[in-house]
C-alpha cells in the first residue's frame, strides 16, 4: 500500500480511537462526533452532514446525539 506521513498519522489516530472505544462502533462514533464538534468550535467552521436517501445525498442538520 502506498503511504505517506499524513496517512500514517490518520491510521495511528484511528487505531487509538478504536482501542479507546473498546472496539464498540457506537462509542467510536461518539468519540468522532465530539472531536468534530470541538474542531468546529476551535477553528470556527461548520461541518455539513448528509444522509443517503433513494440514491441521493441529502443535507441534514448536525446530529445532537448519535441515537
Amino acid at each position: 500500500m502506498i503511504t505517506n506521513p499524513v496517512l500514517e498519522e490518520k491510521n495511528r489516530v484511528q487505531c487509538q480511537l478504536v482501542e479507546e472505544s473498546g472496539y464498540d462502533m457506537k462509542k467510536y462514533s461518539e468519540l468522532i462526533h465530539r472531536i468534530v464538534l470541538d474542531m468546529e468550535q476551535q477553528y470556527g467552521f461548520k461541518v455539513n452532514y448528509v444522509t443517503w436517501r433513494n440514491g441521493v445525498l441529502v443535507p441534514m442538520e448536525s446530529p445532537d446525539s448519535l441515537d
